[in-house]
C-alpha cells in the first residue's frame, strides 16, 4: 500500500458524503476479549457524530502520510497508516463491527472502546475512541440526577461519555492514526510485544558478538521505545533482505571504532572482538540504534547526528 493509495482511500470515503451511522461499544478487560454491542442515537446527535467523523477524516487527509513505523516520533502534521492485516487483533474487531450482526448494548461491564461507522461498502468509515478520560465511568458515590419535564430522575448504572475526537479511523482495510504508542499499548498485548522484541533481537544479532547480551535482551523487552526499535529493524529486514549484510560483528565494530562520538564501546571476548552493551539509562539505547542505522550526516554542515526516525529523502 502506497502513500498515494492510502490517501485516495480516505479521500474517497469523505467524498461519498455518508448519511448513515452505526454505533458500537466494546466491553471487557481489553480490546482482544471485548464483547461488541451496538446502540442507536437520536437523529440530531447522530447527525453531529457523522459530521465529527468526517471532520476527523478531513483533518487527517490534509496531513503528511507515513507508512507505520514503530520507531517514528510523529508530529501533529503527520498521520500514520497501516494495513489492518498487520494488526490482527484489531482486524477481528473491525470486521465484526462492519458485519453488524451484534446484540444491542444493555450496559454493564468495563468499556474499552467506542466506534462510530458512517457510509457503506468500500467507503464505510469507522472511527474509534480507544483511550482518554473515561469513555465510561460508574458513579460509585452520590446520585446523578437528570432533569426531564421538571422532574429530576436518578441515572443508574454506567455513564457513557461521547467526545468528538478519535484515536483511529479505518476504511478499505487500512487503519489511520496519529500516535505510534496506540499500536503498542492498545492494539497489541504487552506480552506479545515483548516476545516479538526478544525474537527480533535474537534474529538480527545472529552474526554479532555482544558482551552483556542477556542484559540487552532484558532491556529491549522491558522498554517500549527499544521494543519499537526492534520492530523497525524487523520491518527493515522484511522490506530489504540485503540490509542483513550490514549486521555483522566485523562491519559494526569497524563502524563504532570509526565513530567514537556515538558512544559504543568494544572489547575482546574469548579472542573475538565484540560490541559492549552499557545498561546505564543514558547509553542502553545505543546498540538498538546502531542495529537500526539511526544516524544521519548533514551534507550542509558536515555534522553527524543520531536520529529518532528517518524518512527516505527520495519518497
Amino acid at each position: 500500500m502506497t502513500v498515494e493509495s492510502a490517501r485516495k482511500a480516505l479521500a474517497e470515503a469523505i467524498a461519498a458524503a455518508p448519511a448513515t451511522l452505526n454505533n458500537h461499544v466494546l466491553r471487557g478487560s481489553s480490546l482482544n476479549d471485548a464483547v461488541i454491542t451496538r446502540f442507536d442515537l437520536v437523529r440530531d446527535m447522530a447527525n453531529d457524530v457523522i459530521r465529527d467523523v468526517l471532520h476527523a477524516a478531513e483533518n487527517m487527509v490534509r496531513k503528511q502520510f507515513l507508512a507505520y513505523d514503530p520507531s517514528y516520533q510523529t508530529s501533529s502534521s503527520q498521520v500514520l497508516f497501516e494495513s489492518l492485516d498487520a494488526i490482527p487483533e484489531f482486524a477481528v474487531v473491525d470486521s465484526a463491527i462492519r458485519a453488524g450482526d451484534v446484540p444491542e448494548d444493555r450496559g454493564g461491564g468495563n468499556v474499552v472502546a467506542m466506534a462510530h461507522s458512517t457510509g457503506v461498502g468500500a467507503n464505510r468509515l469507522t472511527a474509534y475512541r480507544l483511550k482518554g478520560s473515561g469513555i465510561a465511568t460508574k458513579r460509585a458515590q452520590g446520585i446523578l440526577l437528570a432533569p426531564r419535564d421538571g422532574i429530576y430522575r436518578p441515572v443508574r448504572g454506567d455513564i457513557l461519555y461521547y467526545e468528538p475526537r478519535f484515536d483511529a479511523l479505518t476504511v478499505s482495510g487500512l487503519v489511520f492514526f496519529n500516535a505510534v504508542t496506540l499500536v503498542q499499548t492498545k492494539l497489541h498485548a504487552p506480552d506479545k510485544a515483548r516476545a516479538l522484541a526478544r525474537d527480533t533481537l535474537k534474529a538480527v544479532t545472529a552474526k554479532i558478538h555482544i558482551a552483556g547480551y542477556a542484559d540487552l535482551e532484558k532491556a529491549v523487552m522491558d522498554d517500549p521505545t527499544m521494543r519499537a526499535k526492534m520492530a523497525y529493524v524487523a520491518r527493515r529486514l522484511q522490506d530489504d533482505p540485503g540490509y542483513a549484510e550490514n549486521l555483522t560483528t566485523k562491519k559494526l565494530v569497524a563502524f563504532v571504532k570509526k565513530h567514537p562520538e556515538y558512544g559504543i564501546a568494544t572489547l575482546r571476548v574469548d579472542g573475538h572482538e565484540a560490541l559492549q552493551f552499557n545498561s546505564s539509562p543514558q547509553r542502553r539505547h545505543k546498540i538498538p540504534r546502531l542495529l537500526a542505522d539511526d544516524y544521519l550526516h548533514s551534507r550542509l554542515t558536515g555534522l553527524s547526528y543520531e536520529a529518532g526516525s528517518k524518512q527516505d529523502a527520495a519518497s
